[in-house]
Protein backbone atom coordinates (compact mmCIF):
# COMPACT_ATOMS: atom_id res chain seq x y z
CA UNK A 1 0.00 0.00 0.00
CA UNK A 2 1.45 3.73 -0.78
CA UNK A 3 -0.06 6.23 1.64
CA UNK A 4 1.05 9.87 1.05
CA UNK A 5 1.51 13.01 2.72
CA UNK A 6 2.45 16.80 1.52
CA UNK A 7 4.82 19.76 2.23
CA UNK A 8 6.02 22.89 0.56
CA UNK A 9 9.23 22.90 -1.34
CA UNK A 10 11.09 26.53 -2.41
CA UNK A 11 12.70 27.58 -5.61
CA UNK A 12 13.69 31.20 -4.71
CA UNK A 13 10.33 32.75 -3.27
CA UNK A 14 7.80 30.13 -5.57
CA UNK A 15 6.97 27.41 -4.04
CA UNK A 16 5.48 23.91 -4.92
CA UNK A 17 3.79 21.30 -3.62
CA UNK A 18 6.08 17.95 -2.78
CA UNK A 19 3.91 15.09 -2.39
CA UNK A 20 5.57 12.48 -0.19
CA UNK A 21 4.81 8.87 -1.03
CA UNK A 22 5.93 6.07 1.20
CA UNK A 23 5.58 2.39 0.18
CA UNK A 24 7.14 -1.19 1.48
CA UNK A 25 8.61 -4.02 -1.00
CA UNK A 26 9.33 -7.28 -0.65
CA UNK A 27 13.19 -7.29 -0.24
CA UNK A 28 16.02 -6.74 2.27
CA UNK A 29 15.16 -4.09 5.01
CA UNK A 30 16.71 -0.47 3.53
CA UNK A 31 14.90 2.64 3.17
CA UNK A 32 15.23 5.09 0.07
CA UNK A 33 15.11 8.44 -0.88
CA UNK A 34 14.20 9.13 -4.56
CA UNK A 35 12.70 12.72 -6.31
CA UNK A 36 15.87 14.54 -6.56
CA UNK A 37 16.92 15.45 -3.05
CA UNK A 38 19.85 17.44 -2.08
CA UNK A 39 22.58 15.83 0.36
CA UNK A 40 20.72 17.52 3.48
CA UNK A 41 17.54 15.45 2.10
CA UNK A 42 19.00 12.21 1.98
CA UNK A 43 19.92 12.38 5.53
CA UNK A 44 16.60 12.83 6.35
CA UNK A 45 16.59 9.02 6.47
CA UNK A 46 18.68 8.71 9.63
CA UNK A 47 17.18 11.79 11.27
CA UNK A 48 13.55 10.67 10.73
CA UNK A 49 14.01 6.98 11.33
CA UNK A 50 15.96 8.01 14.84
CA UNK A 51 13.35 10.09 15.39
CA UNK A 52 10.34 7.09 14.94
CA UNK A 53 12.66 5.06 17.44
CA UNK A 54 12.27 7.19 19.80
CA UNK A 55 8.82 7.31 19.43
CA UNK A 56 8.43 3.43 19.78
CA UNK A 57 7.82 3.18 15.83
CA UNK A 58 9.68 0.49 14.02
CA UNK A 59 9.96 0.15 10.63
CA UNK A 60 8.86 -3.47 8.67
CA UNK A 61 12.06 -5.55 7.85
CA UNK A 62 11.32 -4.60 4.35
CA UNK A 63 12.48 -2.17 1.42
CA UNK A 64 10.80 0.99 2.01
CA UNK A 65 11.05 3.68 -0.92
CA UNK A 66 10.61 7.36 -0.17
CA UNK A 67 9.54 9.37 -3.28
CA UNK A 68 8.99 12.91 -3.56
CA UNK A 69 7.16 14.02 -6.04
CA UNK A 70 7.71 15.65 -8.79
CA UNK A 71 10.72 13.95 -9.51
CA UNK A 72 11.80 16.26 -11.97
CA UNK A 73 12.01 19.61 -9.30
CA UNK A 74 15.22 19.69 -6.67
CA UNK A 75 14.71 19.41 -3.11
CA UNK A 76 16.65 21.56 -1.05
CA UNK A 77 16.81 21.23 2.74
CA UNK A 78 15.76 19.41 5.69
CA UNK A 79 12.32 20.61 5.46
CA UNK A 80 10.61 17.26 4.92
CA UNK A 81 11.56 15.55 7.97
CA UNK A 82 8.20 15.99 9.56
CA UNK A 83 6.50 15.15 6.40
CA UNK A 84 8.66 11.87 5.66
CA UNK A 85 7.67 11.14 8.98
CA UNK A 86 4.23 11.09 9.08
CA UNK A 87 4.13 9.33 6.02
CA UNK A 88 6.29 6.49 8.04
CA UNK A 89 4.03 6.64 10.84
CA UNK A 90 0.66 6.15 8.93
CA UNK A 91 2.21 2.95 6.36
CA UNK A 92 3.13 1.61 9.66
CA UNK A 93 -0.32 1.72 11.39
CA UNK A 94 0.76 4.29 14.13
CA UNK A 95 -1.73 7.16 12.62
CA UNK A 96 -4.87 5.17 12.03
CA UNK A 97 -6.87 7.82 10.95
CA UNK A 98 -6.42 8.82 7.09
CA UNK A 99 -4.16 12.36 6.60
CA UNK A 100 -6.35 15.05 4.74
CA UNK A 101 -5.50 15.85 1.18
CA UNK A 102 -5.27 19.62 2.23
CA UNK A 103 -2.90 19.39 4.94
CA UNK A 104 0.95 19.38 4.38
CA UNK A 105 4.06 19.41 7.20
CA UNK A 106 6.84 21.38 7.53
CA UNK A 107 9.80 21.13 9.67
CA UNK A 108 13.40 19.49 10.34
CA UNK A 109 13.50 16.24 12.92
CA UNK A 110 16.18 16.07 15.77
CA UNK A 111 16.91 12.82 16.75
CA UNK A 112 14.42 12.77 19.54
CA UNK A 113 11.65 13.89 17.77
CA UNK A 114 11.63 17.53 18.62
CA UNK A 115 11.09 19.34 15.37
CA UNK A 116 13.08 22.39 14.40
CA UNK A 117 12.34 25.42 12.26
CA UNK A 118 13.61 25.77 8.88
CA UNK A 119 14.47 28.34 6.77
CA UNK A 120 11.86 29.71 4.70
CA UNK A 121 8.75 29.38 6.68
CA UNK A 122 6.79 32.47 5.79
CA UNK A 123 7.82 32.21 2.07
CA UNK A 124 6.27 28.72 2.14
CA UNK A 125 3.13 29.85 3.92
CA UNK A 126 2.28 32.07 1.32
CA UNK A 127 3.07 29.55 -1.00
CA UNK A 128 1.07 27.08 0.73
CA UNK A 129 -2.18 29.23 0.66
CA UNK A 130 -1.84 29.85 -3.24
CA UNK A 131 -1.68 25.68 -3.31
CA UNK A 132 -4.72 25.94 -1.65
CA UNK A 133 -3.55 24.29 1.73
CA UNK A 134 -5.82 24.61 4.51
CA UNK A 135 -3.55 23.34 7.51
CA UNK A 136 0.07 23.67 7.94
CA UNK A 137 1.85 22.15 10.34
CA UNK A 138 5.22 24.49 11.61
CA UNK A 139 7.96 24.12 14.23
CA UNK A 140 6.30 25.85 17.46
CA UNK A 141 9.75 27.79 17.22
CA UNK A 142 8.99 29.65 14.60
CA UNK A 143 8.92 33.67 14.54
CA UNK A 144 6.45 35.26 12.58
CA UNK A 145 3.86 38.68 11.66
CA UNK A 146 0.89 36.32 12.33
CA UNK A 147 -0.99 39.59 12.08
CA UNK A 148 0.07 39.40 8.49
CA UNK A 149 -1.43 35.89 7.63
CA UNK A 150 -4.67 34.88 7.27
CA UNK A 151 -6.83 32.12 4.64
CA UNK A 152 -4.63 29.64 6.26
CA UNK A 153 -4.41 27.27 9.39
CA UNK A 154 -1.28 27.23 11.05
CA UNK A 155 -0.44 24.68 13.45
CA UNK A 156 2.36 25.05 15.69
CA UNK A 157 3.48 21.94 17.38
CA UNK A 158 7.35 21.12 19.29
CA UNK A 159 7.74 17.70 18.74
CA UNK A 160 6.55 14.37 16.67
CA UNK A 161 4.62 12.98 20.50
CA UNK A 162 2.02 16.13 19.43
CA UNK A 163 1.96 15.60 15.73
CA UNK A 164 0.80 11.95 16.26
CA UNK A 165 -1.69 12.76 19.00
CA UNK A 166 -3.54 15.19 17.12
CA UNK A 167 -3.64 13.12 13.77
CA UNK A 168 -5.02 10.35 15.88
CA UNK A 169 -7.85 12.10 17.03
CA UNK A 170 -11.09 12.19 14.44
CA UNK A 171 -12.77 14.03 12.81
CA UNK A 172 -9.70 16.43 12.65
CA UNK A 173 -7.35 17.85 15.15
CA UNK A 174 -7.60 21.05 17.39
CA UNK A 175 -4.70 23.72 15.76
CA UNK A 176 -2.40 25.45 18.28
CA UNK A 177 -2.55 29.27 17.04
CA UNK A 178 -0.65 31.64 18.44
CA UNK A 179 -2.16 34.44 19.25
CA UNK A 180 -0.79 37.75 16.94
CA UNK A 181 0.87 40.47 19.20
CA UNK A 182 -0.50 43.62 19.14
CA UNK A 183 0.91 46.09 16.90
CA UNK A 184 3.39 48.86 18.95
CA UNK A 185 5.06 51.99 17.25
CA UNK A 186 8.54 51.18 15.82
CA UNK A 187 10.75 53.50 15.68
CA UNK A 188 12.48 54.64 12.70
CA UNK A 189 15.16 52.87 11.44
CA UNK A 190 17.67 55.92 10.42
CA UNK A 191 19.55 57.86 13.27
CA UNK A 192 19.26 60.86 11.94
CA UNK A 193 15.95 62.37 10.54
CA UNK A 194 15.50 64.15 7.10
CA UNK A 195 14.29 66.97 8.56
CA UNK A 196 16.61 67.61 11.23
CA UNK A 197 19.08 68.68 8.37
CA UNK A 198 20.06 71.94 8.51
CA UNK A 199 21.20 73.54 4.82
CA UNK A 200 21.67 71.87 1.48
CA UNK A 201 17.94 73.19 0.44
CA UNK A 202 19.47 72.18 -3.19
CA UNK A 203 19.98 68.77 -2.42
CA UNK A 204 16.97 68.61 0.02
CA UNK A 205 14.66 69.65 -2.26
CA UNK A 206 16.26 67.21 -5.33
CA UNK A 207 15.82 64.14 -2.83
CA UNK A 208 12.48 65.15 -1.86
CA UNK A 209 11.59 64.99 -6.15
CA UNK A 210 13.17 61.64 -6.18
CA UNK A 211 11.44 60.15 -2.93
CA UNK A 212 7.89 61.44 -4.50
CA UNK A 213 8.30 59.95 -8.11
CA UNK A 214 10.72 56.99 -7.53
CA UNK A 215 13.91 58.70 -9.15
CA UNK A 216 17.22 57.41 -8.53
CA UNK A 217 19.31 60.13 -8.18
CA UNK A 218 23.33 60.24 -7.92
CA UNK A 219 24.33 63.24 -5.20
CA UNK A 220 28.33 64.71 -5.81
CA UNK A 221 30.24 66.90 -3.73
CA UNK A 222 33.48 67.81 -1.96
CA UNK A 223 34.42 65.40 1.06
CA UNK A 224 32.45 66.75 4.00
CA UNK A 225 29.68 68.58 2.59
CA UNK A 226 26.93 66.32 3.95
CA UNK A 227 26.29 63.34 0.66
CA UNK A 228 26.32 60.14 3.22
CA UNK A 229 24.42 62.14 5.86
CA UNK A 230 21.59 63.07 3.22
CA UNK A 231 22.18 59.91 1.78
CA UNK A 232 21.05 57.52 5.28
CA UNK A 233 18.30 60.11 6.27
CA UNK A 234 16.70 59.46 2.87
CA UNK A 235 14.86 56.60 3.64
CA UNK A 236 13.10 58.82 6.73
CA UNK A 237 10.99 60.60 3.36
CA UNK A 238 9.29 57.67 2.90
CA UNK A 239 5.90 56.46 4.34
CA UNK A 240 4.98 52.93 5.87
CA UNK A 241 4.52 50.03 2.72
CA UNK A 242 1.57 48.00 2.73
CA UNK A 243 1.16 44.53 3.95
CA UNK A 244 1.87 42.62 0.90
CA UNK A 245 5.19 44.29 0.50
CA UNK A 246 6.35 43.68 4.26
CA UNK A 247 5.31 39.71 3.89
CA UNK A 248 7.92 40.03 0.68
CA UNK A 249 10.47 42.17 2.12
CA UNK A 250 10.33 39.53 5.05
CA UNK A 251 9.81 36.17 2.79
CA UNK A 252 13.34 37.67 1.02
CA UNK A 253 15.41 38.02 4.42
CA UNK A 254 14.40 34.59 5.53
CA UNK A 255 15.36 33.37 2.54
CA UNK A 256 18.97 35.36 2.73
CA UNK A 257 19.22 34.33 6.07
CA UNK A 258 19.50 37.53 7.47
CA UNK A 259 17.91 39.70 9.96
CA UNK A 260 14.36 41.72 9.17
CA UNK A 261 14.29 45.72 8.64
CA UNK A 262 12.42 47.51 10.79
CA UNK A 263 9.03 47.11 9.43
CA UNK A 264 6.79 48.77 8.26
CA UNK A 265 9.23 50.95 7.12
CA UNK A 266 11.00 50.28 3.47
CA UNK A 267 14.34 48.30 4.03
CA UNK A 268 17.74 50.15 3.81
CA UNK A 269 20.45 48.82 2.65
CA UNK A 270 24.13 50.25 2.97
CA UNK A 271 26.75 48.17 1.13
CA UNK A 272 30.18 48.35 1.29
CA UNK A 273 32.09 49.86 -2.12
CA UNK A 274 34.19 46.64 -1.62
CA UNK A 275 31.58 44.33 -2.27
CA UNK A 276 31.80 41.68 -4.82
CA UNK A 277 29.60 41.90 -7.18
CA UNK A 278 27.70 38.42 -6.57
CA UNK A 279 26.67 39.92 -2.72
CA UNK A 280 24.77 42.87 -5.10
CA UNK A 281 23.15 40.22 -7.20
CA UNK A 282 22.83 36.88 -5.54
CA UNK A 283 24.94 33.75 -4.79
CA UNK A 284 25.21 30.47 -3.72
CA UNK A 285 24.93 27.08 -5.38
CA UNK A 286 21.16 27.61 -4.02
CA UNK A 287 21.17 31.19 -5.10
CA UNK A 288 20.53 33.66 -2.12
CA UNK A 289 19.22 36.75 -2.32
CA UNK A 290 21.66 39.72 -2.72
CA UNK A 291 21.60 43.11 -1.58
CA UNK A 292 19.48 44.28 -4.82
CA UNK A 293 16.76 42.24 -3.39
CA UNK A 294 17.17 42.52 -0.09
CA UNK A 295 16.01 46.29 -0.58
CA UNK A 296 13.34 45.21 -2.33
CA UNK A 297 10.42 48.06 -2.03
CA UNK A 298 13.21 50.20 -0.13
CA UNK A 299 16.20 52.05 -1.07
CA UNK A 300 19.73 51.09 -2.39
CA UNK A 301 21.96 53.38 -0.85
CA UNK A 302 25.93 53.45 -2.39
CA UNK A 303 27.73 55.77 -0.47
CA UNK A 304 31.66 56.54 -2.86
CA UNK A 305 29.88 54.78 -5.73
CA UNK A 306 33.16 55.58 -7.68
CA UNK A 307 35.00 52.93 -5.75
CA UNK A 308 32.88 49.94 -6.85
CA UNK A 309 34.16 47.96 -9.28
CA UNK A 310 33.10 49.17 -12.89
CA UNK A 311 31.75 45.48 -13.36
CA UNK A 312 29.70 45.44 -10.08
CA UNK A 313 27.48 48.87 -11.64
CA UNK A 314 27.18 47.35 -14.92
CA UNK A 315 25.33 44.29 -13.05
CA UNK A 316 22.84 46.70 -11.63
CA UNK A 317 21.18 47.48 -14.85
CA UNK A 318 19.33 44.49 -15.84
CA UNK A 319 17.83 45.02 -12.29
CA UNK A 320 16.95 48.22 -12.25
CA UNK A 321 15.47 48.34 -15.50
CA UNK A 322 13.26 44.93 -15.24
CA UNK A 323 12.54 45.53 -11.51
CA UNK A 324 13.64 41.61 -10.91
CA UNK A 325 17.12 39.70 -10.89
CA UNK A 326 17.16 36.30 -12.66
CA UNK A 327 19.98 34.19 -11.03
CA UNK A 328 21.14 30.86 -13.30
CA UNK A 329 22.82 27.98 -11.63
CA UNK A 330 23.15 24.53 -12.65
CA UNK A 331 20.76 22.79 -10.25
CA UNK A 332 18.14 26.00 -10.62
CA UNK A 333 17.26 29.34 -11.93
CA UNK A 334 15.41 31.61 -9.43
CA UNK A 335 14.16 35.09 -9.44
CA UNK A 336 14.42 37.58 -6.95
CA UNK A 337 12.27 40.84 -7.07
CA UNK A 338 14.49 44.40 -6.70
CA UNK A 339 12.58 47.39 -6.76
CA UNK A 340 14.53 49.32 -5.38
CA UNK A 341 15.06 52.95 -5.32
CA UNK A 342 19.21 53.43 -6.02
CA UNK A 343 21.58 56.66 -4.27
CA UNK A 344 24.32 57.07 -4.84
CA UNK A 345 27.37 59.27 -3.79
CA UNK A 346 30.71 60.37 -4.95
CA UNK A 347 33.33 62.95 -4.96
CA UNK A 348 34.24 64.97 -7.71
CA UNK A 349 37.61 63.51 -7.88
CA UNK A 350 39.58 61.32 -5.93
CA UNK A 351 40.95 64.30 -3.55
CA UNK A 352 37.80 66.04 -3.60
CA UNK A 353 39.96 69.04 -4.55
CA UNK A 354 38.31 69.25 -8.27
CA UNK A 355 38.74 73.46 -9.10
CA UNK A 356 41.63 74.30 -7.27
CA UNK A 357 45.47 74.26 -7.94
CA UNK A 358 45.71 71.19 -6.03
CA UNK A 359 43.42 68.88 -8.18
CA UNK A 360 44.09 65.41 -9.11
CA UNK A 361 45.59 64.62 -12.65
CA UNK A 362 43.33 63.50 -15.52
CA UNK A 363 44.75 59.89 -15.28
CA UNK A 364 43.16 60.02 -11.85
CA UNK A 365 39.85 61.95 -12.83
CA UNK A 366 39.22 59.33 -15.73
CA UNK A 367 38.61 56.65 -13.02
CA UNK A 368 36.20 58.56 -11.89
CA UNK A 369 34.46 59.58 -15.13
CA UNK A 370 33.55 55.61 -16.04
CA UNK A 371 30.31 56.45 -13.43
CA UNK A 372 27.51 55.60 -16.34
CA UNK A 373 24.86 54.21 -14.62
CA UNK A 374 23.20 54.07 -18.29
CA UNK A 375 19.52 54.91 -16.58
CA UNK A 376 17.67 58.19 -15.82
CA UNK A 377 18.64 60.00 -12.37
CA UNK A 378 18.89 62.88 -10.98
CA UNK A 379 22.48 64.73 -11.11
CA UNK A 380 23.07 67.07 -7.90
CA UNK A 381 26.35 68.74 -8.29
CA UNK A 382 28.13 71.21 -6.18
CA UNK A 383 26.91 70.49 -2.31
CA UNK A 384 28.64 73.05 -0.60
Amino acid sequence: MTVSTNSIGLQGLDGFLVQVKVRSLAGMESVHVIGLPDASVKESRDRVIAALDFQGCSLPEKKVIIHLAPAEQKKNGPSFDLAIAIALMQMTGHIHHPVPGNTAFLGALSLNGEIRPVNGILPAILAAKKLQVETLYLPADTSLPLDLIDGISLCFVSHLSEVLSALSRSPSPPLSIKNPQPKTAIPRPADVDFHQIYGQETAKRALKIAAAGGHHILLTGPPGCGKSLLGEAFPTLFPEISTQAQLEVMSVYELGDTDPPRLPYPPFRHPHHSSSAVSLIGEGAAPKPGEVSLANYGILFLDEMAEFPKKTLDMLRQPLEAEKVTISRVQATVTYPAQFLLIGAVNPCPCGSLGSRHHSAPARLNKFRRINPGFPVLFVTALI
